[in-house]
């Protein structure tokens, strides 16, 4: 009952356009729903897990903070729109 009064919800409050979930590579929103993008949300995925567990191997602030930022440029640039 809790889940169905949450959707209901969400449907008085989402555009018309973000309740529509068939992939489509065009739309700004819908892009998300693809196999490519899911594909390209799963290497983030693994390329955070491989610079976590080496910022975890070695402790130093300052390479912590360049592999994050590192990380993050890199996740950037995977799931850009364009390429």
């Amino acid at each position: 009952m809790g889940f169905e009064l949450l959707r209901f919800m969400l449907t008085l409050v989402l555009p018309d356009w973000m309740q529509n979930r068939q992939p489509d590579e065009a739309h700004f929103y819908r892009r998300k729903f693809t196999a490519a993008y899911r594909a390209k949300k799963q290497r983030v995925a693994m390329l955070w897990c491989g610079s976590g567990l080496l910022m975890l191997l070695i402790p130093v602030p300052a390479f912590v903070i360049t592999t994050s930022l590192l990380t993050t440029f890199i996740s950037f640039s995977l799931l850009d729109e364009t390429g």
